[in-house]
């Protein structure tokens, strides 16, 4: 019994005074045992001084490949097809016979114009023949009729008017005779130098009946097979031949970065293409989508014209050696350009902090008190981020772990982190 000697009551009043007697005895021990409030200690945060190197940024691109020479093997002649000497997929010779189409329509063709051509000569030589006779007549006639003048002067009466005048009808005959020798041999000349263009075209024909390759490289698949009627509107494409060593990547440069690299170019003597003398051309790096980095070297060859007005965009040609044809064309690649060695701020990437007005750090003062510092980014460098504006300086002690716990204005325990690993080893800047 809690209370022995409590005189007895009814159970009613029994449960009231038993909780009034426990909420009493509760005040009490609260009263006993009563905690004051302490404030929790400040949150730790790891801190990094940021690390001043001198790099070489770079700007990423993403471009495509393009074969360095492609060449569609068309039929230039129509015919069917009486040989394939290639395999698909081989790599061929420049020159080297891939095709050919039945030779002998267009042989056959060729026989008959040179017969023509034979023709046409035979009508000139015997055009030259008549010519020559007919100058001959002409002299002949002509002779006779100074005689009978002569005649005429010397004994007038000697000879009759009725004869002079013939002999003079037989100069003017002889002389047409001479005109129409000289037209036929123009003549027979036009029907020479049609006949002749028609042999041209005869052989040149015939010649195409063999489909060579005009470049080295590797051939496609064969379109059409021994049989095929080949060379009309809808048949001429027989196959493609492309070279992909050396190869080409074709990418665009932003506006921004067009006058950057011109700046550079105007400083340095360089080029933006190999072909200016002068000048050396700027080096370019390639990866593919399965390997890191950018192992593929390469030089800018050539650049557009202008500004592309509709995107302010520039058009940009590298060209990278392709020996084991690795690098296939129609493909998405990583292009990276170098830029000039300076020096630059790096913070761990794990820093960075955005929101609306940009990119932030956060940083501990002298009395570990939080501060934000609005930077401009650069690009990547050896897994750490290159802060290329605001007033970011290398004494500053940046939050690199604990940002969540960390507030601009709220006091922290900073823990300095061992100096971060100097990144003067090998490395380029991959530009976002």
């Amino acid at each position: 019994m809690l209370f022995p000697s409590w005189p007895k009551i009814s159970s009613c009043s029994s449960l009231i005074l038993y909780g009034t007697c426990l909420a009493l005895l509760a005040v009490v021990g609260c009263e006993k045992g009563k905690n004051t409030y302490v404030a929790p200690p400040p949150p730790k945060v790891t801190v990094a001084h940021p690390v001043a190197e001198e790099i070489v940024e770079t700007r990423d691109y993403t471009g495509t490949t393009k074969a360095f020479e492609a060449v569609e093997i068309l039929a230039r002649v129509e015919g069917f097809l009486d040989a394939i000497e290639f395999e698909d997929g081989a790599d061929v010779k420049h020159d080297q016979l891939l095709s050919r189409i039945d030779p002998k329509p267009f042989a056959a063709v060729l026989a008959q114009a040179k017969a023509s051509l034979a023709l046409a000569q035979a009508r000139r030589k015997s055009s030259q023949a008549e010519l020559s006779r007919a100058d001959a007549e002409l002299a002949n006639m002509k002779t006779q009729l100074r005689r009978v003048e002569d005649a005429q002067s010397r004994s007038p009466g000697a000879v009759t008017e009725a004869e002079i005048d013939m002999r003079r009808t037989a100069v003017m005959t002889a002389d047409a005779a001479v005109e129409s020798a000289q037209a036929a041999i123009a003549s027979s000349e036009a029907e020479i130098a049609v006949a002749d263009a028609e042999v041209t075209k005869a052989e040149l024909n015939l010649s195409y009946t063999e489909i060579h390759s005009p470049i080295a490289g590797r051939v496609g698949q064969k379109n059409f097979d021994v049989g095929s009627l080949v060379g009309t509107p809808s048949t001429k494409l027989l196959t493609t031949v492309v070279r992909t060593d050396p190869i080409y990547a074709y990418f665009t440069v932003s506006e921004q970065d067009f006058l950057r690299f011109n700046r550079e170019r105007i400083a340095q003597d360089r080029s933006m293409s190999s072909t200016k003398s002068g000048g050396e051309a700027r080096s370019v790096m390639l990866g593919l989508g399965d390997e890191e980095g950018y192992p593929h070297q390469g030089i800018i060859d050539f650049a557009d014209l202008a500004l592309d007005e509709s995107t302010g965009t520039f058009l940009v040609r590298a060209r990278f050696d392709n020996p084991d044809e690795l690098i296939s064309p129609g493909a998405f690649v990583r292009i990276s350009i170098p830029m000039q060695k300076k020096p630059a701020l790096l913070v761990s990437e794990t820093a960075v902090g955005r929101d609306q007005g940009g990119a932030y750090l956060l940083v501990v003062n002298d009395k570990n008190e939080v501060e934000m510092k609005r930077v401009t980014l650069g690009g990547k460098f050896n897994r750490m981020q290159i802060v290329s504006g605001g007033d970011l300086t290398p004494e500053d002690r940046v939050v690199v772990e604990g940002i969540q716990m960390s507030r601009p204005g709220a006091v922290v325990t900073p823990v300095e982190k061992s100096k971060a690993t100097s990144s003067a080893e090998e490395g380029t800047v991959a530009h976002p």
